[in-house]
């Protein structure tokens, strides 16, 4: 058996890790139940609102992902190794739902080798972790339906657009447009109220 979709994986920092759980399509099974959206994991990126860039431009060496301490790598590819084998045990595989409510442990789980986090980070300095769960971002630079059919037919060519334009990706998912809304909408707030007392 397999997690169908499913590649989980580890993101580092200089001081951070992050393992997921990766993103698996929408499996082809019965339909779910009326009013109950079928969902995705959501990968590493589907948290994020930029497109990937060059790590090294402009950053100080503690924003700079090719920069980790030493302990990190092997924890967050355990942890991404722990994950994977908890998705090849649970009933649904790669569509498995997190059991995670809150903080609290969940008094039971459908795999049997426990919970199913969707993403867990782990933060060095505080040698703590933090158990998330995540849905798939609709747009995506890397696992939204428009980036994998569009990388499905453009292929090479594809992947040189989005190596040598930084824009490519957040054009093509719409961040791009969802950024200018952003914008657009927070020129009409008004952050100061000018009836409040002067400090």
């Amino acid at each position: 058996g397999s997690a169908p979709g499913s590649a989980p994986g580890s993101a580092l920092g200089s001081d951070p890790g992050s393992a997921s759980t990766g993103s698996a399509p929408t499996s082809p099974g019965p339909p779910p139940a009326p009013g109950i959206e079928p969902s995705r994991l959501g990968c590493y990126f589907c948290n994020d609102v930029v497109a990937p860039a060059n790590s090294m431009l402009r950053r100080t060496l503690d924003q700079q992902c090719t920069v980790s301490r030493p302990g990190l790598s092997m924890i967050a590819s355990a942890l991404s190794v722990e994950l994977m084998v908890t998705l090849l045990h649970h009933p649904a595989k790669g569509m498995a739902e997190t059991d995670l409510v809150g903080t609290a442990a969940p008094a039971s789980s459908d795999s049997p080798l426990g919970c199913v986090p969707h993403q867990i980070r782990a933060t060095l300095p505080l040698f703590r972790t933090e158990c998330m769960a995540g849905r798939a971002f609709d747009r995506c630079t890397a696992c939204s339906p428009t980036v994998t059919s569009a990388y499905a037919g453009g292929g090479f060519g594809f992947c040189m657009a989005a190596f040598n334009q930084p824009s490519f990706l957040e054009d093509l998912t719409g961040l791009t447009q969802m950024h200018a809304e952003t914008e657009a909408a927070l020129e009409g707030v008004d952050l100061f109220d000018d009836d409040d007392e002067d400090f």
